[in-house]
């Protein structure tokens, strides 16, 4: 218990200071991009009661309602979402804790805990105006409620299927998740609400239990685990019904985040979309302005909300019927970037708020060390899998989202509650395995771990000068929105430094000198 307090001690510090430094140090903090600007626009309007705009059934509505609630409560004030999310950081370290040791061990909570609490993304994404921190908080809480050996009472299956309801809100993917939790409450043991500990009796760890909930069997609990979701995205599918006139029971963006993955120009990553040499836009608000245009353009008929996705979903499957060598090599593509260690940004770009002071400077923890133990400790877990389908559904479903789609750094991000307890589980079983002497299967364990991060560290992608120099751009139109021409002018310089063709850090600089419009 005392471990457990310090660990999430230590995180909500650390995300403290995240937040002092976010909003004291990074100029970028105020200036929103892309999709972040879409769900701040998204909240402001909705907060006074206005239009949120055309991409409102494309993109998953949970978190700009969220962050609307606290527009109205604090006013239009990214700080305070910066604040709630550092606490829901925080909480999520102690539910992967929680869930480890249900899964696993005392220890492997412990260790669970401080992988979370260290892991640089979780941080870094806490300080965005994103859905990653709340997917990951709702992912982690659903883990959390359903995990242990048994069911343990209506509440907290209900519980349960609230929270992923909740998650499948914020990440419509997630619904993928309700297979692989019906077959966990179905394989755990006790699954038929008969047999096992009874009240006063010992636990898995050894420790008397008292006054256990009630037990309830399959079917029930079944029941209502998908009553728990349906209470969450019944108002999400209503709310759909009275803005479009149609049935979407959760966005219409399936079929466009389809084809962005899958045509002519897609690289495995998130790469700004064209089609047959035309340009979709860059912020959510564009593309699908243009993409419902073509679609209806290329129909010849005014089209609704859910035929647009469908058009585009079938714009991609039509590209990969047609080069199924390229498809079947582009989908290798994004498995290998799934399991690397790069952080691939489509907004944001982990490496470079590096540069700006605060904690993500520290040398915290990256999926380059999680992944190799995680897969290392679904292997030595084997023999409990049955108790396990929970994780290694995150796991699976992840992967198959990021493969179907494309790869970024935040839609991989909420793989972290399943893959976490894993990887503390392999550092348990090290560790037990060194204290026992087995210095053969040590070895042999170690071999693997160092196989398996060589292969996730190997370097597969690196940002471009380009790259850098857009986001020099950013924080150069920062400093000058705060009058700062000097600092403006030194970023427009490093940026034209890093590419001299740059028009935008061309046209800035003009804005800066002496003889420029300022």
């Amino acid at each position: 218990m005392a471990g457990a307090v310090i660990v999430a001690a230590a995180a909500l510090a650390l995300r403290i200071l995240h937040l002092y430094f976010t909003e004291r140090m990074n100029p970028l903090a105020s200036s929103l991009q892309l999709d972040a600007a879409t769900y701040d626009r998204w909240a402001r309007a909705l907060a006074a009661g206005g239009d949120p705009g055309p991409t409102t059934l494309m993109q998953a509505p949970l978190y700009p309602w969220l962050l609307a609630a606290l527009y109205r409560i604090f006013g239009p004030v990214p700080a305070a979402a910066r604040a709630l999310q550092a606490l829901l950081g925080t909480a999520t370290v102690a539910l992967v804790m929680y869930a480890a040791r249900r899964f696993f061990s005392p220890a492997a909570a412990i260790v669970a805990g401080a992988l979370a609490a260290l892991y640089a993304p979780f941080v870094f994404f806490e300080g965005l105006i994103l859905p990653a921190t709340i997917i990951v908080f709702l992912n982690a809480l659903a883990i959390a409620l359903f995990a242990g050996d048994r069911r343990t009472g209506a509440a907290r299956t209900l519980a349960g299927g609230i929270a992923l309801g909740a998650a499948i809100a914020a990440n419509p993917p997630n619904v993928l998740l309700l297979p692989f939790v019906l077959l966990h409450l179905g394989l755990a043991p006790g699954g038929d609400g008969s047999g096992g500990p009874e009240s006063g009796s010992a636990n898995a760890y050894g420790r008397t239990t008292h006054a256990a909930p009630r037990r309830i069997g399959l079917l029930p609990c079944a029941l209502l685990a998908l009553a728990g979701v349906a209470i969450v995205l019944a108002p999400v599918a209503i709310r759909n019904y009275l803005r479009a006139g149609e049935f979407i029971p959760l966005t219409t963006g399936g079929g466009v985040n389809f084809y962005i993955g899958n045509n002519p120009g897609a690289n495995g990553y998130y790469a700004a979309p064209t089609y047959e040499g035309r340009p979709l836009g860059l912020t959510p608000e564009e593309q699908w302005r243009r993409m419902t245009d073509i679609a209806q353009g290329e129909t010849g008929h005014v089209l609704g909300e859910s035929e647009v996705s469908r058009f585009w979903l079938g714009a991609g499957l039509r590209w990969a019927r047609a080069h199924p060598l390229q498809w079947a090599a582009l989908s290798w593509q994004k498995f290998i970037f799934f399991w690397n260690r790069y952080e691939r940004a489509n907004v944001e770009n982990f490496y470079f708020h590096r540069r700006f002071p605060g904690v993500l400077r520290l040398p915290l923890l990256g999926f380059g060390l999680v992944a190799p133990l995680a897969l290392l400790g679904a292997f030595l877990a084997r023999g409990r899998s049955h108790r396990l389908w929970l994780l290694y559904g995150g796991a699976i479903v992840y992967l198959a989202t990021a493969v179907v789609f494309y790869v970024t750094a935040r839609y991989r991000l909420p793989s972290l509650p399943f893959l976490l307890p894993l990887a503390a589980a392999a550092v348990v079983e090290l560790i037990g395995v060194a204290r026992r002497r087995r210095f053969a299967e040590l070895a042999l364990l170690g071999a693997a771990l160092a196989v398996l991060a060589f292969l996730s560290n190997v370097t597969v992608a690196r940002d471009t000068p380009q790259g850098i120099s857009a986001n020099l751009v950013r924080v150069g139109d920062a400093h000058r929105a705060r009058r700062d021409t000097a600092r403006a002018g030194a970023a427009y310089l490093e940026a034209l430094a890093l590419d001299p063709e740059s028009v935008r850090a061309k046209e800035r600089l003009l804005r800066v000198t002496p003889r420029g419009t300022e």
